[in-house]
């Protein structure tokens, strides 16, 4: 079984993949991390500015994940950096690993791949992102699209760096946040877009833990009435 979770940062996809992962004993696959991972290299190496370099140095890189850990931490060429792309900076670099075409062929290809290992061995598998239930996995089983309102996310955001114990007014979170958007929604190759038939849910004045509560309850009584998508 193949559950994807889409939907614009902060919106609660990866909190939400994670716990629903965890409750239905699935691998969870964030897809964001392979992304800033390879913006982490390419800015260590010194090829932000070059696109075809870039794409040849995709290719070599080695992305794991290390499914024994409960949040799965990516593994780049063997290290942990799970950390490490969660830095202001390397959010804010991500976007020309993300919207270069040849490193999204690459990148979609190797989350396929996973996909089908995690079916196999696991039984299914939770992932998230901005393209899994319309390019990566169309036809999956289950397909969810969660928002929120630009504000709520923007505040979400700045909690997260707060725990991290980096400080970060909230004005330019939120111009940040909309930026990021309009460049996910306007991207060439693999745009943030809702699927057709993906369940929408508004997460803006819903607790983490009630919209993972009615997403499950959905996988489970369409999975017992036989109407999977």
């Amino acid at each position: 079984m193949i559950i994807t979770i889409d939907g614009p940062a902060g919106s609660g996809k990866s909190a939400a993949a994670l716990k629903i992962a965890g409750q239905l004993g699935y691998p969870h696959l964030d897809t964001g991390a392979m992304y800033r991972a390879v913006a982490l290299d390419l800015y260590e190496q010194g090829l932000l500015d070059l696109p075809e370099e870039i794409a040849n140095r995709c290719r070599l890189l080695s992305l794991d994940f290390d499914w024994s850990q409960p949040n799965a931490p990516i593994l780049l060429n063997g290290k942990n950096v799970a950390e490490a792309i969660r830095t202001p900076h390397i959010t804010a670099i991500t976007w020309q690993a993300a919207d270069n075409p040849w490193v999204r062929e690459e990148l979609v290809k190797r989350q396929r791949i996973i996909g089908a290992k995690c079916v196999e061995i696991r039984g299914g598998m939770v992932t998230e992102g901005r393209d899994q239930g319309t390019i990566v996995f169309p036809k999956a089983d289950f397909k969810f699209y969660l928002d929120a309102h630009p504000e709520v996310r923007a505040q979400r955001r700045i909690s997260q760096l707060a725990d991290k114990g980096i400080s970060a007014d909230i004005h330019d979170v939120l111009e940040q946040i909309v930026r990021r958007d309009m460049r996910d929604q306007g991207r060439a190759h693999g745009p943030l877009a809702r699927p057709a038939d993906a369940i929408i849910l508004d997460t803006t004045d819903v607790s983490l833990d009630d919209v993972v509560e009615k997403m499950v309850s959905l996988i489970h009584e369409r999975t017992v009435s036989g109407s999977r998508h």
